[in-house]
């Protein structure tokens, strides 16, 4: 017990000498500055790090989570980046990006505040490519794909979403190609009031679901538009398909699946307020909670997920600033599954001095499972 307390004592002190040195920053590090001189290397590379600290509380109503880490505080998704601009020649550099993520709870150990077997930090991005203002950018390695980045980014502005659209809700976002998908190829370029992208997904390793079974991706790509209707109005549209296998080792029997999902969201920033709204069909993605490999995933589903909101500006006792919203999301399985899920909620977010903010919601859900409601607190800070 004494040693679980010296190792907290330590944690809240490297965490206040890391909020001391960002407070007048209140941004991405720059620990390097380009200007290029000739003769010097080193002026050449733009080096920055940045991170997040996101503490969470999570509540169901009823007695669906008595006892879970959540209830008791836990990790919301903390993360440290790293990412560097070396300039080439002309307007050619080469970029590279790391991102880190980090369950603060299982990393000093604190029982009954992270799940069972979690692990310490995990890979969330790691790509390295060319950029050019002419040519466009073309990175390989785990990144966004090109679904999330056009459609799914857009709805994934509050804390209990992403619970409508694909990324997240296959078998494994990081193997199935929405959302930081693994050994992609990815080409990103403007076009006028359009930013157009494309991907290619390579072979990757297996995948262990938990369930004896194995998932592996065979291959696949995207397509992806961002049309900026007007310096405040988006509306992205983005396919991904993916070629994949699920096998059984037990039984010697397999089955390929030709996954694809459409999307389509909407962002709109009038002034203060904010309206986002995306959907999607997802075909042969969605796993349908069946252990066989002939019937793994459902044939058919659809997603749709919205929030509004208004930004009241404060600046007065260190709160910059105030937004209200209401949000919310539906998952309907059209074939291999009879399912559906339908959340709609409030939430406030206070944004304070320093890189600090406060979020609460609360979502009120009806699933065919009987799912109870959410009370959410999450408390981040940003460095």
């Amino acid at each position: 017990m004494l040693t679980k307390k010296h190792i907290l004592t330590q944690a809240i002190g490297l965490g206040l000498a890391i909020g001391s040195a960002s407070f007048a920053a209140n941004a991405e590090i720059t620990v390097l500055k380009q200007d290029p001189q000739a003769g010097d290397p080193l002026s050449r590379l733009n080096f920055t790090v940045g991170g997040s600290i996101r503490p969470q509380f999570n509540n169901l109503t009823g007695d669906g989570d008595k006892g879970s880490y959540k209830r008791n505080g836990f990790d919301g998704g903390s993360r440290l980046r790293f990412a560097a601009d070396y300039y080439l020649f002309d307007d050619i550099s080469w970029v590279s990006y790391y991102e880190l993520g980090i369950d603060l709870p299982t990393l000093f150990d604190w029982d009954h505040h992270h799940a069972d077997g979690a692990n310490n930090t995990t890979r969330r991005m790691l790509y390295t490519g060319l950029k050019s203002k002419t040519w466009g950018q073309l990175t390989f390695g785990q990144q966004n794909s090109v679904y999330y980045d056009v459609v799914g980014a857009k709805t994934d502005i509050w804390d209990y979403d992403m619970l409508g659209q694909a990324p997240g809700n296959g078998i494994k976002g990081d193997y199935d190609g929405s959302y930081r998908s693994r050994k992609m190829l990815k080409y990103k370029n403007t076009f006028g009031d359009a930013d157009i992208y494309a991907s290619y997904l390579f072979a990757d390793n297996e995948y262990l679901p938990g369930n004896g079974l194995r998932y592996k991706r065979q291959g696949g790509g995207s397509l992806g538009v961002d049309y900026h209707l007007s310096k405040d109005l988006t509306w992205g549209t983005a396919w991904n398909y993916t070629r994949a296998e699920m096998r059984n080792p037990g039984n010697g029997n397999e089955k390929s699946y030709d996954q694809n999902i459409f999307g389509t969201a909407l962002s709109w920033t009038p002034d203060n307020w904010t309206f986002t709204f995306g959907g999607g069909w997802y075909d042969n993605f969605l796993p349908s909670k069946k252990v066989d490999v002939n019937h793994y995933f459902s044939g058919d589903a659809w997603g749709i997920e919205y929030l509004a909101g208004y930004t009241v500006a404060v600046n007065q006792y260190g709160l910059k600033s105030v937004m209200p919203y209401v949000m919310g999301d539906r998952m309907q399985y059209v074939t291999g599954r009879d399912y559906q899920r339908i959340d709609n909620g409030v939430g406030v977010t206070f944004k304070l001095d320093y890189g600090f903010r406060v979020d609460y919601e609360h979502v009120f859900t009806s699933s065919t499972d009987n799912l109870g409601d959410m009370n959410l607190v999450r408390l981040r800070y940003d460095f």
